[in-house]
Parts: C-alpha cells; structure tokens; sequence
C-alpha cells in the first residue's frame, strides 16, 4: 500500500506541504526530537524546490541514517520519509523496501553484488531501508561477501542518487563501526537522526493504540496516569530499551491472556466484558510475568 500514498507531483504550496507532513506525524507516537529534525529537513527541501525556479542546482543529498535501539519506531518513521517525498515529487513511487543482511549477501563470490543491485532496482522512485545495517559487514573482519553488499550499496547510491534514497537503521555505535567499513559510506549519509527510547509515555499510548487495532479497549475507569505506572510496573526499564515498542507488543499478549484466564471462569459474559482489559489484568510485580511477558523482541 505503500505505493498508493497520494499527494502532489511538488505543486503544492509550503503550508499544504507542511500540513500533508504534520498528518502523517500525527499518526507516529513520541519520537518529538526525530520530528522536529524531519520539520526540518522538510522545510530546506521546499526552499530548495523554491530556488530552483530560478536556476537553482539542488544537490541535495537526502541519504539518511537511523539511530537508536529496535522497537523505536524506525520503520514507521522511514514509511513518513517516503510519502514526503512521494508527495514532494522529490521521488516518483514514494514505496518502501525493506532490506537486511539475508536479502543482500549470497552464498557465493560475486552473487551478493547482483542480489544488491536487485533490491536498488526493485527500490528505485522510493526509499530503500536496510534494517541493522551494521549486520552487512563488521569492522575489520574478513567478510568479503559482506564488503561486497556495501561497496556495490555506495556505488549505487551514487549513480542512482537522483532516483533512490536509501536509509541505514542500527544501534548507534555499531552504527558508527559500520560507516568505517568503506571511506565513502560516512559522505553518503548527511541526515542522521537519533531516536530515542520511548518514555513510559509513549508506551501507555502505544499500548492503548495496539488493543484498539484489536478491537480491544482499557478499562475507561483507568486514568491515564495509572496506565503509565503500569508500564513501569510491567516493562522494566532494561526490558524496555531492549524492546521499546515490541516490549509493549508482548505485554499485550501478557495482559490478554490474564484477561482471557479471567472471563473463562465466569461463564456467560458480555461483549464489553470481553473486550476490556482491566488494571487486574496487569501483571504483578514480583509474580514472574511482568519482566518475563516483556521481554524479548
């Protein structure tokens, strides 16, 4: 569905632009720090498109590196870029291709080039994601294969520049090893943005948002503030930074199970009974389930 994302072909004004770019924000919890950048990054390329109506070169290189640890939001945030730039006309499709290590490397000296230039192609007119991008190749070690993905990733990006953005997501400081992989990865990616663990916050938003998409609700009684004391209460922070976001994922599967434990015993219920998720359907600290039913992701 990605590529299906609507919008204008770079026609529209500065202010339909930046309230075409505030819709789809709205629609991504937390992460003000990356929006903000993003506003940003927003308001240089309608300037840029601006000047070129008098003979402006616009070079811009819209390259982006995603930093920060998984569940943060990076995929969604990469869908936003796309349709921006969709509706910028800055790229012709605006559709997203998700990529990582196993989609690019073969198994044999000189296939990893072709399966990399397969992805660019399938990728080009929108926005090329590779997810745990340090995964490609590690600093100093004898993975020609995986020298291979990146070499042919930067002579591509170059020679496709006009037609592909391409965005690298990982954790920071492998990240940063990554970049020195090859003396030109560092140059190619000017847009960095950092996103940060979600708050306790954010995750009561999420948590609520990913019942609802299940037709789900929390107890109305539940104030918002005690929401957020049971995140804390149910996804220790270690847990958390580890998950973000799938974190809140496994906790609601946690809290469902409880929940459903609880209805099977009363026999014949209502439907509100059955789709509301009460505070006792939280985990108890300390009963085994709350770090556990958090974990992993």
């Amino acid at each position: 569905d990605d590529e299906d994302v609507g919008g204008g072909s770079g026609g529209d004004s500065p202010e339909e632009i930046k309230d075409y770019l505030e819709k789809q924000l709205a629609g991504v919890t937390g992460l003000e720090s990356v929006k903000n950048m993003l506003r940003s990054l927003c308001r240089k390329m309608v300037v840029d498109q601006q000047r070129a109506k008098f003979g402006f070169v616009n070079q811009q290189n819209l390259n982006m590196l995603f930093l920060g640890n998984p569940g943060t939001g990076k995929t969604s945030m990469a869908r936003v870029v796309a349709r921006l730039l969709k509706h910028m006309g800055v790229l012709r499709k605006g559709h997203l291709v998700e990529v990582s290590r196993k989609d690019l490397v073969a198994e044999y000296s000189g296939q990893s080039a072709v399966k990399t230039m397969a992805k660019v192609q399938e990728a080009l007119g929108g926005v090329l994601f590779v997810d745990e991008a340090y995964a490609l190749k590690h600093q100093d070690s004898k993975d020609s294969f995986g020298q291979e993905v990146v070499d042919t990733l930067v002579a591509e990006m170059e020679n496709r520049r006009s037609e592909l953005v391409v965005i690298c997501a990982g954790y920071t400081k492998e990240m940063s090893d990554f970049l020195r992989t090859n003396s030109g990865l560092q140059s190619r990616f000017p847009n960095v943005f950092d996103f940060p663990d979600y708050t306790y916050g954010d995750m009561a938003e999420i948590f609520v948002g990913m019942a609802e998409e299940r037709k789900l609700q929390v107890d109305p009684k539940l104030s918002r503030d005690r929401l957020v004391e049971l995140m804390q209460q149910s996804i220790p922070r270690s847990v958390a930074s580890r998950g973000n976001a799938r974190a809140v994922r496994n906790l609601v599967e946690c809290v469902l199970t409880r929940q459903t434990d609880r209805v099977a015993d009363k026999g014949t219920v209502s439907m509100a009974s059955l789709l509301t998720l009460q505070e006792e359907d939280f985990p108890v600290v300390g009963d085994g389930v709350a770090s556990g039913a958090a974990g992993g992701g």
